[in-house]
């Protein structure tokens, strides 16, 4: 996007230039030629993209190897994102579940991990309970409402 703002700045100021030159120049056989001058000029500037579109595509095995490489890292990173994003997404969920029913907790993992076919699969889900004979409820709870088999374990301290 600033490559593009540079070159209609770029445009911007040699209309300008040309326009004043030809103010300040007299009429006469000169102001011909200076008009087919500046016109040339102003066209170069305009199709100076161009130039560069012709060169990057003069060497397509390295222009072509750095997009393949950034597309990669770029997925890596989506990936790395969306899982992430999941994972929350699930903790707040349980988070949820047991405030509403009353469970407390102290600790929620969740471990998830990106499968060959580039699903994202839940490896565990562990919950630590305060009290020991929330150990089941939370269980049979998590399993009923969000359909996810749960370790759930006590820290009686």
């Amino acid at each position: 996007m600033q490559d593009v703002e540079m070159w209609a700045a770029a445009v911007c100021l040699t209309v300008l230039a040309a326009a004043l030159l030809r103010m300040v120049c007299p009429e006469g056989s000169f102001s011909r030629l200076l008009r087919i001058i500046l016109g040339a000029f102003v066209l170069c500037a305009l199709l100076q993209p161009l130039g560069e579109l012709v060169q990057s595509l003069s060497r397509p095995e390295q222009s072509y190897d750095d997009a393949m490489e950034q597309a990669e890292d770029f997925t890596s990173q989506a990936e790395d994102r969306s899982g992430a994003l999941m994972e929350s997404s699930l903790e707040s969920l349980i988070r949820t579940e047991l405030v509403q029913e009353g469970i407390p907790f102290e600790k929620i993992a969740v471990s998830m991990d990106t499968s060959e076919e580039d699903r994202i699969v839940i490896r565990q889900i562990q919950v630590t309970v305060s009290q020991s004979q929330d150990v089941e409820r939370a269980e049979a709870l998590l399993r009923e409402s969000l359909g996810l088999e749960t370790e759930v374990t006590a820290n009686e301290t």
